[in-house]
């Protein structure tokens, strides 16, 4: 609940540092303080039946009253309230995109602008005013290849609209005139998917951000990976960098954009806060871009529409203050804290091991055996290098227990993150393809220890590497970029010559569907494309190979069943779709929900959830008569979730059964998961680290070779 003041006072800090401010046409604003997430809700009686169309320069707030038209200026920070009046504003809402002030209304140069809605008006166009003039002058852009729109920020005393082209914006001699500087070169701007642009102005940089989404899933989908971007005015040029500065933030909502100094316990350096409207709530994403991370926290305990979103006030003052010298030196409490080689034998690294290690090379086999059975993964990778007698254990790594691990690459230095979910350590391994600066690889599916990797800017040249034992295989490219809902192969070993591999995508319809097939010695993918009367929307997930097919889910809970041996895909009839209605492009959440297919002991489980705090529905598909079953339990088994690939375990050691895993950990490294005993999230659903570029892997130290038997 909010705390409410009935005196019309603002909340203890607002005015200091930034904060979110959301008005809902009532007579109370809501205070956001990012701090703690805590909600303040303050009486003001100007902003009654009005709607905030954006927070600008500091505190200002932009107000309309859509009936009216009346169109104001507000400054809530002082005490009383500043007000400016402006000029009526008849354009309805949808009209109307993004909104800037020239200098601030301090300044006799002081000008509003809003920029036309490109989804609405086809002509692109600014509407400006200066306070106290009598109404808005509208200037049509004289650029028929450039839409203003949403790319518009404050820069070096102007507005620039960058996106594909630089626009400058001034007044000159009172009147707005744009002077088109270039076009911008975008190398990457034809690789990407689904996602949006937001452009930051940073101590006189400007700054580019793709910020993508899991498919067209609106307010209920996926944040997937942010790409930033620092435009270099002499080559006029997008180049990708890796930090907007150790001590920088960006702050994000809508269409407004700002940068600030980081605020210790408040705002992260070299980090992005994006507000994000999702399906349950109203969300605060943070992307570390240090070690390439995202996290969310709930703001407001409702999702908003347009116009009624949280904006950010930043005090002026403190967003003028100019960054200090950035430091190269690593973040030691982390790299100490999280980091631990697997291959490492830190054993004799302990004080009196050497005066005991005669004694320990004469332990009987069996206690020494007895012992290995014990330990994990990693200690018995660890175990034959103690002495000579524990190394002639047999097997130790092949008896092993081993469920699937979190990987995760930051930065292209070779360095993969291991986190164990069930014993709470992460691990690092080095990977030596992906030490390059030229190739961005990106994990897509993992399958028995390996991962298949698209690398290259459109995620076209593609291998599948067992990054435990660097072991390659390299099908030929795809033709055009990565595009696909879901890839595997057939064989647990893919270097066998008999392993068929097996792409799959639909149109978000579903009425089209492409699936892409190959094996070794074939020099390209063979693609066979459908059209369906009654579609079927391929869900976001790796396929399954289950008695000899690669069975697929679409998002209606259906399922579809491609034989590499006979070269044919089907529809099944049976079982039936969860789902028999469902607005795919309406605004119909069951229509947004994930969906995840996962063998779990010879037993076909799917579970449906949306991308909220909501608990997951899981079914097991009744071979016998071939129909989904929803249950409330798994057996004691595991399920672990995500998007590129999911797992089932049939036992996970030390009473971690009944329970979904998802990508994500707290910062003290417990996994985030859902109890299906106990029907809770665990820790919570809000607040953990989910790494952007991972994947669920199981390990697989197994040297391997092409043979012709899988």
């Amino acid at each position: 609940m909010a705390a409410k003041s009935d005196d019309h006072s603002l909340p203890p800090g607002f005015g200091t540092r930034p904060w979110l401010v959301q008005g809902s046409r009532g007579d109370t604003l809501t205070f956001v303080d990012v701090s703690d997430v805590s909600l303040h809700e303050t009486v003001v009686p100007e902003v009654r039946g009005k709607t905030c169309l954006g927070g600008m320069h500091g505190d200002w707030l932009l107000m309309l009253h859509e009936s009216t038209a009346d169109c104001f200026l507000l400054r809530i920070s002082t005490n009383p309230r500043t007000k400016i009046q402006l000029p009526p504003l008849h354009q309805p809402l949808n009209f109307l995109s993004t909104i800037k002030m020239l200098e601030s209304p301090d300044s006799p140069k002081c000008t509003i602008l809003i920029a036309s809605s490109p989804e609405v008006e086809e002509e692109s166009y600014l509407l400006y005013c200066r306070p106290g003039e009598d109404e808005w002058t509208k200037l049509v852009s004289p650029f028929n290849d450039i839409h203003l729109s949403a790319f518009m920020c404050n820069y070096e005393g102007k507005i620039c609209s960058a996106c594909s082209n630089l626009v400058v914006i001034d007044m000159v001699d009172g009147k707005i005139q744009l002077q088109r500087v270039g076009t911008i070169k975008d190398e990457e701007k034809y690789a990407r998917g689904s996602g949006c642009y937001h452009v930051v102005e940073s101590c006189g940089k400007l700054f580019l951000l793709w910020i993508e989404e899991l498919g067209c899933f609106g307010n209920d989908g996926l944040l997937t990976a942010i790409d930033v971007f620092c435009l270099d005015l002499e080559l006029m040029s997008w180049e990708r960098v890796e930090s907007i500065g150790s001590d920088r933030t960006f702050l994000i909502s809508e269409n407004y954009t700002f940068s600030c100094p980081s605020i210790e316990g408040v705002l992260q350096g070299n980090c992005v806060y994006l507000v994000w409207s999702s399906c349950d709530s109203e969300r605060l994403y943070k992307f570390c871009l240090d070690d390439m991370t995202i996290s969310f926290q709930q703001i407001l305990p409702q999702s908003t529409k347009p116009w009624c979103r949280a904006f950010w006030t930043v005090p002026a003052s403190i967003e003028s203050i100019l960054p200090m010298e950035i430091s190269d030196k690593p973040n030691s409490l982390l790299s100490t804290k999280l980091s631990k080689d697997i291959l490492l034998n830190d054993l004799d690294e302990h004080d009196g091991l050497g005066n005991s290690l005669c004694l320990w090379e004469h332990l009987p086999v069996d206690l020494l055996e007895l012992i290995v059975s014990n330990l994990s993964l990693v200690d018995r990778i660890r175990f034959p290098t103690v002495c000579m007698a524990w190394s002639k254990v047999s097997n130790p790594i092949e008896q092993a227990k081993v469920w699937p691990w979190l990987m995760h690459i930051s930065k292209q230095d070779g360095m993969c993150r291991l986190f164990d979910p069930l014993r709470g350590e992460v691990y690092n391994m080095q990977v030596s393809i992906f030490d390059t600066n030229e190739d961005r690889h990106i994990f897509r599916s993992s399958k028995d220890g390996w991962v298949f990797t698209s690398a290259g800017i459109y995620g076209h040249d593609i291998f599948i590497i067992n990054p435990f034992t660097e072991d390659i295989v390299e099908p030929p490219m795809f033709e055009r970029r990565y595009h696909y809902n879901g890839v595997s192969f057939s064989s647990p070993n893919p270097m066998c010559p008999n392993c068929y591999f097996f792409g799959i995508n639909s149109s978000l319809s579903g009425k089209f569907l492409n699936i892409h097939k190959w094996r070794h010695e074939e020099t390209e993918w063979i693609e066979q494309r459908f059209e369906y009367d009654v579609p079927f929307p391929v869900g976001y997930n790796n396929p399954v190979m289950f008695c000899g097919k690669f069975y697929c889910l679409g998002r209606k809970g259906n399922l579809g069943a491609f034989d590499p041996t006979s070269n044919t895909w089907e529809i099944l009839d049976k079982p039936e779709p969860i789902h028999v209605e469902m607005g795919l492009l309406e605004n119909d959440h069951r229509g947004r929900e994930f969906c995840y297919l996962v063998d779990l002991e010879g037993e076909l489980i799917s579970v449906l959830l949306h991308n909220a705090s909501e608990a997951p529905r899981v079914f097991k598909l009744d071979l016998t008569k071939m129909s989904w079953v929803e249950v409330e339990d798994i057996g004691g088994g595991a399920l672990f979730l995500d998007h590129r690939t999911s797992h089932g375990v049939g036992s996970p050691d030390g009473g971690h059964g009944n329970r979904i895993y998802f990508p994500r950990y707290s910062v003290d490294r417990k996994p985030v998961s859902y109890d299906m005993d106990n029907k809770m999230y665990y820790p919570s659903f809000y607040g953990h680290i989910e790494p952007l570029n991972c994947v669920w892997v199981v390990p697989n130290l197994h040297k391997n070779e092409s043979t012709s038997e899988d």
